[in-house]
């Protein structure tokens, strides 16, 4: 489910942050690859008429993941600026034993099952997120004389984050197939927070190693044919390059 009117305020109040701002500023534009590192789902529950599905704690598998980023200081804050970025990961679920608690008749993947363990996959085709941040860091002054060169940064706000399943799987305990259910996508919005190190390697140019985290509570109109909640949260570790003008 797509919450518009908190999106949009949020998506408002970040474009008069930009506009507000003075000419003569910090612009940067940087992109980065690492790796996304779901932590552990402890639940996923669907619904639909009178069926109800509970599926126990499961891990996602670590993913490649890419990313790119756009952001501003000001010259009368340099410390204190905002950033927009963009990552995309692809976490599967790879024959997790899960319990799976049923209720009603079950359609799907779990047709003519009852509540007991189970092997389940997720076929994931892609998370998306876009982060929007207040940027807290080091002046370049400072990373110059107090640090070597190295420039810490935190940044804290919100993230849209886009997750689309392609498919849901269900096996017995041995790995015989019991179904395959439909795949849908959901969008909404959470915390996010990043951290890292820039090291600059000339006046325009620096690189950077940056740890990230997000939260999000998703919700699913049909996630194989059931409204599914679920809250993946999820670090990532990038490794990129940026460009100041």
């Amino acid at each position: 489910m797509f919450r518009k009117t908190g999106v949009g305020f949020l998506l408002s109040l970040v474009f008069v942050l930009f506009t507000y701002s003075s000419a003569v500023a910090e612009w940067y534009v940087g992109g980065a690859v690492g790796v996304a590192m779901p932590h552990d789902v402890d639940d996923l529950s669907a619904s639909a008429g009178g069926y109800t599905l509970g599926i126990s704690e499961f891990s996602p598998d670590n993913s490649f993941a890419g990313g790119v980023k756009v952001g501003y200081f000001s010259e009368s804050t340099p410390y204190l600026g905002v950033e927009i970025n963009w990552s995309m990961s692809a976490p599967d679920v790879d024959k997790e034993t899960v319990t799976a608690t049923i209720v009603g008749t079950p359609t799907g993947a779990y047709a003519g099952q009852t509540s007991g363990d189970f092997l389940f996959s997720a076929d994931v085709d892609s998370v998306s997120s876009f982060r929007f941040l207040a940027m807290l860091r080091a002046t370049d002054e400072d990373a110059k004389a107090k640090y070597n060169g190295i420039q810490p940064y935190l940044g804290l706000g919100f993230t849209v984050g886009t997750l689309d399943v392609d498919s849901l799987t269900a096996y017995d305990t041995a790995g015989a197939l019991i179904g395959t259910g439909s795949g849908d996508s959901a969008t909404d919005i959470g915390f996010a927070l990043s951290a890292g190190l820039n090291y600059a390697v000339s006046d325009n140019i620096k690189v950077y190693s940056e740890y990230g985290f997000e939260t999000v509570d998703y919700e699913f109109d049909s996630l194989d044919g059931l409204v599914t909640k679920v809250n993946p949260q999820a670090s990532s570790l990038m490794f990129g390059a940026s460009y100041s003008f």
